[in-house]
């Protein structure tokens, strides 16, 4: 499974809504996916989340998604609203207009590794993002867990 980390700001959409994920993002997808990754809209946070294919079917898995169940569960809304999308040969993904505008991404915007996942996110959602977070360390509040992004 892949190991995002590290943050990569400034990352500008070109004229054709084309953005480079990160070289270490993408060094971290097994080719057998033909690079592929899955992009959806966070639930608790102004962002999207993305991963590789093994950690979608796991969440996939999570879910129990059955087409006799008449209840939606946790991982349900998040799976039909992901997107899957593969990196081109330059390194370039186009970022779905509805989950750009959900993310309020226009012309730059931040990755940020989380693990077996990663963040995607405006310039300035993602300096709201880190001001809370910086707050909550100093303040010794409990420190976020869990969570689909």
């Amino acid at each position: 499974m892949a190991l995002f980390t590290g943050t990569y700001a400034d990352n500008r959409i070109d004229r054709k809504g084309r953005v480079s994920l990160p070289a270490k993002f993408r060094a971290e997808l097994p080719p057998e996916n033909n690079r592929e990754i899955f992009i959806y809209p966070s639930s608790d946070l102004k962002a999207l989340g993305a991963c590789d294919r093994a950690h979608m079917e796991q969440l996939r898995d999570a879910a129990g998604i059955s087409p006799n169940d008449g209840e939606d569960g946790d991982y349900d809304w998040l799976l039909e609203n992901a997107c899957n999308i593969t990196v081109d040969s330059g390194g370039r993904i186009i970022i779905p207009a509805e989950l750009s505008d959900y993310a309020g991404i226009a012309e730059t915007l931040v990755f940020v590794g989380r693990g077996h996942r990663f963040l995607i996110m405006s310039t300035d959602a993602h300096g709201a993002y880190r001001k809370r977070a910086l707050e909550r360390r100093r303040n010794g509040a409990p420190k976020r867990t869990g969570g689909d992004a």
